[in-house]
């Protein structure tokens, strides 16, 4: 199934039930527009490539949306108004279900290279 993956990277020193509400916020956000969060992943806090915001970690978010592009826009105007949001990216994939799987194998196994030789 066609869909988003969308990682962004909120601020790290905004308190965890304030980024629970966020991510709670978006996903209704996302309901209301004729979306679904397919997946949703926390990646945790880690340190960003360069600074961002005067900000040199972030916690980072994986979700991966069906293929609504009114959610899609919703969504990224929300991340452009929202100061806890510092960094995010939205792509589109051809199928959802298995970018998911291979970051899952990534993510446990350290390996891709088998998912993406299907």
């Amino acid at each position: 199934m066609q869909g988003y993956e969308s990682i962004f990277i909120v601020d790290p020193e905004i308190p965890e039930d304030e980024q629970n509400s966020l991510v709670d916020r978006l996903k209704g956000l996302i309901g209301s527009n004729g979306g679904n969060v397919l997946h949703h992943f926390v990646w945790g806090r880690r340190k960003m490539a360069y600074e961002v915001k005067k900000r040199q970690y972030g916690v980072y978010h994986l979700m991966y949306l069906d293929k609504s592009p009114e959610a899609l826009r919703a969504l990224e105007n929300s991340f452009r108004i929202d100061d806890k949001v510092i960094k995010w990216l939205n792509v589109s994939v051809e199928d959802v279900d298995k970018e998911f799987a291979a970051f899952e194998k990534l993510r446990t196994e350290g390996s891709v290279a088998a998912t993406l030789g299907d």
